[in-house]
């Protein structure tokens, strides 16, 4: 739920609200897997909204965060649309929680008027 939450929000504040956004349900989870001492990390990356977009189909990815947990293997899990990540999920970094592998990270100098902006596009090829 957008707008419940901004990025540092603790965990303990995403439950009393009960919301926040995928980064907050990441963190969440993982708390509880590494309360039941199961090794678990936060993943960031992209996802597109389309389950099976057709072959040659541009769409654009949103930031997002998940999770992988290990079970011999890391296996990963999406827990904000309980689902386990494929072809519409790309990884970009894996860390410990959102402070390791934020979407965007760097120094800014310059005007005050720049924005930023990222846009991702996917593209299914087979």
């Amino acid at each position: 739920m957008p707008g419940v939450t901004q990025v540092h929000t603790l965990a303990s504040e995403v439950w009393e609200h009960g919301a926040g956004v995928c980064q907050d349900i990441a963190h969440l989870t993982l708390g509880g897997l590494r309360a039941m001492g199961i090794p678990a990390r936060y993943v960031s990356g992209y996802v597109v909204q389309k389950a099976e977009p057709e072959i040659g189909e541009v769409l654009v990815g949103e930031s997002h965060a998940w999770l992988q947990y290990f079970d011999g293997e890391w296996l990963g899990y999406d827990p904000t649309s309980s689902s386990v990540p494929r072809g519409t999920h790309v990884e970009v970094g894996f860390g410990r929680d959102y402070s390791d592998v934020p979407p965007l990270r760097g120094i800014y100098t310059g005007s005050g008027g720049s924005e930023m902006y990222v846009s991702v596009e996917m593209t299914r090829l087979t």
